[in-house]
């Protein structure tokens, strides 16, 4: 049996410009290698940003410890932590002239800088943080830390229990409208009824909090 070849990282070592960042200013990232903490997928590297008026102070503070190129774009040190598919998701190429200033930031990097912590772990679910620690593990663990530490066994627990609610709800509505047509009469459709609800109640139990 011919033996299953790693899946290649897309990321590492790319010009990328994740859609998840854009709206704080990240027009661009080039990433190394993944390393998985606490169910996240962290990544250091370096990224190019772009002033915007609800993280101006953080991108001050910055911008006084490195020169802010004549496009009002700064380079800065950034540790990303994503779930594995938010990971994945962060495979959109950087083109053109955000491509040339991320190679370029690259090969530059300004150790001495803070680095800046971007998290995705879902749609409404991205934050922008300065660090104060130096080593990127700690940095997200101290974010970890400030914020909660995501239970992500029973997120996948919840996201399983959401997936059979859902196909209950199908299969009572089936019994409730075809249960004369099957042939199983008025008990069919009160069990499709009973299905029902309780894959609404499993639904509500299962949503995020």
């Amino acid at each position: 049996m011919a033996e299953r070849l790693p899946r290649p990282d897309r990321v590492e070592g790319r010009p990328l410009s994740p859609r998840a960042f854009r709206t704080f200013g990240i027009e661009a990232v080039l990433l190394g290698p993944p390393v998985v903490q606490e169910g996240l997928v962290r990544r250091e590297g370096v990224a190019v940003w772009r002033r915007i008026a609800e993280h101006g102070p953080v991108f001050d503070r910055l911008a006084a410890t490195a020169a802010v190129d004549p496009d009002g774009l700064l380079p800065v040190r950034v540790v990303v932590a994503a779930t594995p598919a938010r990971d994945r998701a962060m495979r959109v190429p950087a083109m053109g002239e955000r491509a040339t200033r991320i190679q370029a930031a690259a090969g530059h990097p300004n150790g001495s800088a803070p680095w800046v912590l971007l998290v995705d772990e879902g749609p409404g679910e991205t934050w922008l943080y300065l660090a104060e620690e130096e080593d990127p593990a700690a940095v997200l663990d101290g974010f970890l830390g400030r914020r909660g530490r995501t239970d992500f066994a029973r997120a996948r627990r919840r996201s399983g229990v959401g997936s059979l609610a859902s196909l209950g709800l199908l299969a009572g509505l089936v019994l409730v409208i075809y249960g004369s047509a099957l042939d199983l009469g008025l008990a069919g459709q009160l069990a499709g009824a009973g299905v029902l609800v309780a894959s609404l109640a499993a639904l509500v139990a299962a949503r995020p909090r």
